[in-house]
């Protein structure tokens, strides 16, 4: 697997979206962190790093006594990684390339697990569950941020081709094997394994065209749009309606955009 099997891509464009949506999520990151237990020192294992960004904030909290790890399966984004971690001069944090479906994960005893939007992209949530329970303590803490209800996503009112856009999305994670709702399911597959979920809360999110909420949703409409071109999915007569769409919420003050729900699930890792 490398650089193609990336369903969104690993281009320049994807690099700056990845950014703007961290940005964007960061304080619920930091938040749902905060309730882990997150604090100096802690052993934190970032699943599906991504370039990073996530990395390099828990790097900061855990500080030189601790240790930040992230794996990652694109090399470009490990690269990124690396580069960033170097620049800020956090060599406590490693950014590794790993396949989370192949690979073996590190069994080093981990206080916290962060993973967010990974579980939607395999195939087999098996290997994922597996992995964590060997790289964690017992009593480590898990953090899973995944969508629960990707039909939320939306531009009100109207916005019909967005709304389509929206379908064909789900429905190029479905075709790849994914799950776009993965998190239905996650919290009855770890109590079955003898996790202890620990709490479950919605995070949705909405905003206007001018907030940040709504410039991440329409600069994914702008990046996955053309991805879905290339799949059959949508079509360049799609995209140019969802563009008029777009131009035409921006000048009413009463339109707003409404995004998949994310449900941040916290869990414990029982012996």
């Amino acid at each position: 697997m490398g650089e193609s099997s990336y369903l969104l891509g690993t281009h320049a464009e994807e690099l700056e979206r990845l950014r703007f949506q961290h940005e964007l999520w960061r304080p619920a990151a930091q938040a749902a962190w905060q309730r882990a237990g997150l604090s100096a020192g802690m052993r934190v294992l970032d699943v599906g790093a991504g370039p990073g960004f996530a990395s390099m904030d828990l790097a900061r909290t855990v500080g030189p006594t601790g240790r930040v790890l992230g794996l990652e399966l694109s090399e470009a984004y490990v690269a990124a990684g690396q580069a960033m971690a170097r620049n800020a001069q956090l060599p406590w944090l490693e950014l590794r390339r790993h396949d989370l479906l192949r690979d073996r994960w590190p069994a080093e005893g981990f206080d916290l697990a962060w993973c967010r939007w990974v579980a939607m992209f395999l195939p087999d949530l098996d290997p994922l569950l597996s992995g964590l329970e060997q790289s964690l303590r017992i009593g480590g803490q898990l953090v899973l941020h995944e969508y629960v209800h990707w039909d939320s996503f939306g531009l009100h009112p109207g916005g019909g081709a967005i709304a389509r856009f929206g379908q064909a999305c789900q429905r190029s994670f479905r075709e790849a094997g994914g799950d776009p709702d993965p998190n239905r399911r996650l919290p009855a597959l770890l109590a079955a394994r003898g996790w202890r979920i620990e709490a479950v809360q919605p995070l949705p999110v909405a905003g206007d065209s001018r907030s940040m909420a709504g410039q991440w949703l329409q600069r994914f409409v702008e990046v996955y749009g053309v991805r879905l071109q290339e799949l059959g999915l949508w079509s360049s007569g799609d995209a140019a309606e969802a563009h008029a769409e777009m131009v035409a919420a921006a000048a009413d003050p009463g339109s707003y955009w409404v995004g998949p729900t994310v449900l941040d699930v916290r869990a414990s890792r029982a012996e």
